[in-house]
């Protein structure tokens, strides 16, 4: 094995770019399109260096927050624009949460935290005490041209089209100076038809060489676990597992003596063999019953996508490889290449024992996790099928206690971290309910002065305002059990009928009515605000109560 390894930060980037686009077909491409238009329009505009490499790391992995949520599958094949701006806001602030742990991703998670922030409301320099990062809008601008481009169309036939959208939100939703440099930028057709490219990774080093930015090995394991997140919290089933395979191949990889260096890269196997995952539908995962054969390949695909999303990466060859062959068998049976014990090296198999070993003793809140000797019967059965390897599964049977001690401890403070994330889930989503009300009542002034955008169904309809599409659609999935979510609907309505005569007033020119209505919106606004910190709270002690129901200790 190789005792030394280095790894290209911004091969990372983009793979795991192509990783996010496994969530929707339809957006394939989706991430790296975003990330190249958002560094033409940042060279443009004068960024340079570190500033602009890291508006390309924000653009790259936008998206990473909405995997957090089990809505998100359905929702991502909308129009982002056609998303609730709570749901955009929640989903931003946990990639955000995600990425800032990882100290190279602090910077362009501060421009991800705002990069769904329309320029209109966002333009003041501070948000809650945040400087409000100009790569954000960039990154803005960036994802909305390519959601408004019809991939099934051809690229030059549009972009008269999106030049005219575009300018028409310049000063509203987009800032004004990013939109000239757009312009600028996007006047030739090879500009469009580089997002077409089938080798768009390509142009964006051809156009930007990356400052060399390498992760030694101890560096890799803290982007590792960092992915192993973002893969693992998508499923409530599944919470914790890359972490209990990491710790586990890790330590039998010791157990078998081989040097630290080589355990950890083990390691950084089991935190990774899973990414190919999040091209498995959430529902899917969480199934209660069997799958169906049509479902069971859409799984059996998903070591297949974990050796693509990692083998470009120089230096990752050897992890993606027995990551990809980690549901081999030794009689040639498994996948997804069905190749047999001549080709599965025994670091594949330490990965492939620890996989099912975690799985076994793991909490899942379909059952506890087993006890010693069920998990060495059914890992012994493998075994006798050839499924598992035999002098693997003998080191793990003499080292039980050892392995199973590393792989509780390990989970458990997974868990909290888990704990952690969920709860503070409930308080980003009405948090960003929030913030979408306020910034809403801020529009509404905005309107009196002759300046907003807000169209007269927003302005008088308590479900088409911002705050009105999330309560009747996520919202009270979510939370509609509990009872000051239901009593926000009363004043909610009761101030959307209030603007209604506020906006028959201003249309008919009588500005002293129409202010004296506005002077009556705060004690309204005021009562919604403290309903959404209430239901904030309860939702978020639910959660944990939940989660702590669900992943209890197992039973010995």
């Amino acid at each position: 094995m190789k005792r030394e390894l280095n790894v290209g930060l911004y091969q990372f980037v983009f793979s795991l770019s192509q990783a996010l686009d496994l969530i929707n077909p339809a957006m394939a491409n989706h991430h790296k399109r975003v990330a190249y238009i958002a560094l033409r329009v940042a060279q443009a505009a004068g960024l340079a260096g570190v500033e602009k490499e890291n508006v390309v790391i924000a653009a790259a992995l936008h998206d990473v927050g909405a995997l957090s949520f089990r809505q998100a599958d359905s929702e991502d094949r909308t129009d982002f624009r056609q998303r609730s701006l709570a749901f955009n806001l929640r989903s931003a602030h946990y990639g955000y949460q995600l990425l800032r742990k990882f100290k190279p991703f602090a910077e362009p998670a501060r421009i991800l935290r705002h990069h769904n922030m329309p320029w209109d409301w966002g333009s003041r320099p501070e948000i809650d005490g945040e400087t409000i990062p100009l790569g954000s809008h960039i990154v803005h601008l960036a994802n909305l041209v390519d959601h408004l481009l019809d991939k099934h169309a051809p690229v030059l036939q549009q972009t008269a089209q999106i030049f005219a959208e575009v300018q028409a939100r310049s000063g509203k939703e987009l800032m004004p100076e990013f939109v000239e440099a757009f312009l600028r930028v996007s006047g030739s057709d090879a500009f469009w038809l580089d997002l077409d490219a089938p080798d768009l990774i390509h142009l964006l080093f051809e156009r930007a060489p990356f400052s060399v930015v390498e992760l030694d090995l101890d560096g890799l394991l803290d982007f590792a676990e960092l992915l192993a997140q973002v893969i693992d919290f998508r499923c409530r089933y599944t919470a914790t597992h890359s972490r209990g395979v990491a710790i586990t191949a890790a330590t039998l990889a010791q157990l078998f003596g081989f040097p630290e260096m080589d355990c950890k890269r083990l390691q950084v196997a089991g935190y990774l063999h899973d990414i190919g995952k999040l091209a498995i539908p959430v529902d899917m995962m969480e199934k209660p019953g069997k799958l169906s054969d049509d479902e069971w390949r859409v799984v059996r695909a998903h070591p297949y996508h974990t050796f693509r999303i990692l083998n470009p990466i120089k230096g990752m060859e050897d992890i993606a490889h027995w990551c990809g062959i980690h549901h081999e068998r030794l009689d040639g049976k498994g996948y997804p290449y069905r190749v047999d014990h001549t080709e599965i090296q025994l670091e594949a198999r330490i990965l492939a024992v620890a996989d099912v070993f975690t799985a076994l003793t793991e909490n899942r809140p379909y059952r506890k996790g087993l006890g010693k000797d069920e998990t060495l019967a059914i890992l012994a059965d493998m075994v006798k099928e050839f499924g598992l390897d035999a002098n693997v599964f003998n080191v793990l049977k003499r080292n039980f206690a050892e392995v199973d001690l590393s792989r509780a401890a390990a989970q458990a403070h997974a868990l909290q971290d888990y704990k952690a994330f969920m709860g503070s889930l409930a308080m980003l989503d009405l948090s960003g309910a929030r913030a979408a009300h306020l910034a809403w009542k801020q529009r509404l002034r905005a309107y009196l002065d002759g300046a907003s955008g807000l169209s007269r169904e927003q302005l008088v309809s308590h479900h088409d305002c911002d705050l009105g599409r999330w309560y009747y659609a996520e919202g009270m999935k979510h939370y509609g059990d509990i009872a000051e979510m239901q009593a926000l609907e009363g004043p909610h309505a009761e101030l959307h009928d209030l603007i209604h005569t506020l906006v028959e007033h201003s249309e008919q020119g009588r500005s002293a009515a129409a202010e004296a209505c506005f002077d009556r919106v705060e004690p309204l606004s005021t009562t919604i605000v403290d309903l959404l910190q209430t239901i904030e709270r309860k939702a978020s002690e639910s959660t944990v109560r939940y989660i702590d129901a669900v992943h209890g200790t197992r039973a010995e």
